[in-house]
Formats: C-alpha cells, structure tokens, sequence
C-alpha cells in the first residue's frame, strides 16, 4: 500500500553490507561464529552462519512486528503537520549522518555491555551463534541506524505485522548474506576496503532522504513535492555523476552521460517553475458529494433514491488513498461500472470529534477503507475494501456487487 516492496528491504540489508562500518567487521565475526576453527566442513560452517543470521533475523523481526503493532494509531498521528514536519527534520539530520556530519549509534556503555555479553557466548556451537547473532541486532552501527530508522517508519505507516514482520527479516538476511558466503568460502570473496565504501554511504544517505521528501508532500501539497523530488533527483545524480569523475574505465563514460541523461531529467519540474509552465494533469475524475459527519451519512443514504452507494473515506495524509484517485478512480472501467452509483467521500483528514465519531460508528480502523451500502442503505460488508486495490481489480470486484 505505499511506494515500498518488502524485497526492497532484501537490497538494502545487501547495500548496508558494503558500507564502511559493517563490511570490515565480517571476518571478524565470521572468525567468531566459527569458534576460532578455521578448517570446518562446509556443511557445518554454512549451518553455523545461517544461524547466526537467524538469530539476528529474530531480533530484527520482533521489532517489525512490535512497530507494525503500534501502526494504527502511528497513522492516525501522521495526519498532523507538526508531526510530519519533525519526522522530516529527523530523517533528514539521520541522512547528513550517513553524509558523515556526524555519527548516531548506541550509548557506548550499553554497546559495550551488550558486547560483553555476546562474547561470554560460545562460538562454534549452534545455540551461542544464534545468541550472538540476536545481540548483534541490537548493536546498531552508525550506518545501519539511518536505514533501519526509515524501514520502521514504513513499517508504523503500514500497520501490517505480517509486512512488518516480513520486511526486517528481508532486511537482516539481507545484511546477513555476505557473512554466509564469507564464512563457507573465505575472505576471498570480501570486496577491497576504500573510498567506495564511503560512496556506497552517501548514497544511502540520498535514499533516506526520500522519507523527508514523501512526509513534507503531505504538508506542501502534490505540486511543492513534485518540486523537492525534482530538486533531491538532480542532487543525486549531480553527486554521482561528480563521484565518477575519477575513475579512468571506459565504460565509465557511458555511465556518466547516463547519470548526466537523469539529472535533466529531474531538472525538468524545476524548470517548468521556473518558466512558469502548468504541470497539472487533466485527468478524468470522479464527481463525490461530500458528508462532514455521521448524520450526513444517513441523510445521503436516505436521498439516494433506491440506487446504491460507494462511500470513500479519505484524508490528505493518506498515501494509498491518493493512489486510489490517480490509478483507480480515473480508469474508464472503474467509472463505467460506478455510473449508476451514488458516490460519497467522507475527508477525515482533520481528525475532528466528528471525523472520529463516524470512523468509530463504521468501525473503520484505518484508511484507505471504501464502504459499499444497497438500495436500502445497507452496508455491504462483504464488498468493503481496506487497502489499496488497481484499476483492475477494483473493476471486477465492482462487478461482484449484487443489484
């Protein structure tokens, strides 16, 4: 339901892997999960890794569900602009982190506790290395809190334990892959430490930027966020294209028209400001009437004239809910299947006593939710959607309804 897949946390668990305050630490640690052995049977050392990173997995996977649990409420708190205002302040200062402004990790006390801990386990043997790997968990470094800081966000926004489970299992495996194959086959598959581990850093420094971006469009409107997109893209690009000036392949060259190809690009809202030009789409749109509170509902219901309703309830602050409008809403076979349909919108944005009350009445726990009533002012709760759904299956899923 937001612009995130779950396997996404699989490639930056990898790209955390490379960074300059995890990558060094593999050997080490795989010395450590071996038990100081260094002639294992591949079997046994492949077992002996995979533990250890399911116990890491384990640590990361408790903390998505815990978040993912809270997530209701979470996404009830996003809809206040001071509250997006200071998560974008926040991410923002955790991006300059990744920039190097700075470093944010655990109090050295508790690190060095927990490090004690770890090391009173017993390597070698399956139950110590999957201790270890649930502490090491625990043990953020300066690279991977920005990037874990931004997944439980998504996470929190979700309100899903199976997404918010499942997405930081994907991340810790992920983070966990370059220790297996480390372990089984040695340091000769471990890249050469310098200066492009601190390149791959900056540029997860750039993708934690995007949360400032997608929170400060909630505030600043579609138009102002299509503009700081523009501005965070032509950043981006502008620096890597800088980065790769140094090196001497040949086929660099065709990178850097690439990235130089994406900063204009990017360039291209910015310029329409600049000049002026429009860059609204004139999109087919559906025509809701809409209705503040509960007793709106029913006296809408009550004028429907015998024809069925579809009931939206929406609220600025909602990704998906945008989604639906832009996606959903404007295909010709959803509007062909609504035409005989009375269309309401309850906006909730506002998060008033009256919004809270109708929410509480139509027992909707979260948003997008889309209620569909009969001719005689039923709710069909069979047919109510609670989550984002495309064109297509929303289309055939109007289909189903019964007259």
């Amino acid at each position: 339901e937001l612009p995130f897949s779950a396997l996404w946390a699989l490639l930056i668990g990898i790209g955390i892997a490379f960074t300059p305050c995890v990558l060094p630490m593999y050997p080490l640690i795989s010395g450590i999960v071996l038990g100081g052995k260094q002639r294992l049977r591949t079997g046994r050392a492949l077992l002996l890794a995979f533990i250890y990173v399911q116990g890491m997995a384990l640590t990361y996977t408790a903390l998505g569900l815990v978040v993912a649990a809270a997530g209701l409420q979470f996404q009830a708190a996003l809809q206040h602009p001071y509250v997006l205002i200071g998560l974008a302040v926040l991410f923002t200062m955790l991006a300059l982190s990744m920039f190097g402004l700075f470093s944010l990790q655990l109090p050295s006390a508790l690190q060095t506790r927990l490090t004690l801990w770890s090391n009173r386990q017993q390597g070698g043997s399956p139950g110590g290395v999957f201790v270890m790997g649930a502490i090491a968990g625990l043990i953020c470094s300066p690279c991977t809190t920005a990037p874990l800081s931004a997944i439980l966000l998504y996470i929190a926004q979700s309100g899903n334990l199976w997404l918010g489970g499942g997405t930081l299992y994907l991340y810790a495996l992920g983070m966990g892959l370059p220790l297996i194959l480390i372990t089984v086959f040695g340091n000769r598959l471990l890249p050469k430490s310098g200066p492009w581990m601190e390149q791959v850093k900056i540029a997860f420094g750039f993708v934690i930027l995007a949360l400032p971006v997608f929170l400060l469009e909630r505030v600043l409107g579609d138009t102002w966020g299509l503009r700081l997109w523009s501005m965070l893209g032509v950043a981006f690009f502008c620096w890597a294209f800088i980065s790769s000036l140094t090196a001497k392949a040949a086929w660099v060259r065709i990178v850097q028209v690439v990235l130089l190809g994406g900063a204009l690009v990017c360039a291209k809202p910015l310029q329409d400001w600049a000049f002026g030009v429009s860059a609204a789409q004139n999109l087919p749109h559906l025509n809701f009437t809409p209705v503040a509170d509960l007793d709106a509902l029913h006296q809408a219901l009550a004028q429907a004239k015998g024809k069925p309703v579809m009931l939206d309830l929406y609220a600025d602050w909602c990704v998906a809910c945008k989604e639906f409008e832009k996606y959903t809403f404007s295909d010709p076979h959803v509007q062909e299947a609504l035409k005989d349909t009375v269309l309401l919108q309850a906006n909730v944005t506002a998060n008033t006593a009256a919004d809270a009350a109708l929410l509480q009445a139509l027992q909707v726990p979260g948003l997008p939710t889309i209620l569909f009533f009969d001719a005689q002012g039923n709710e069909q709760s069979a047919l109510r959607v609670a989550g984002f759904m495309d064109a297509a299956a929303f289309a055939a899923h109007l289909r189903n309804r019964q007259p």
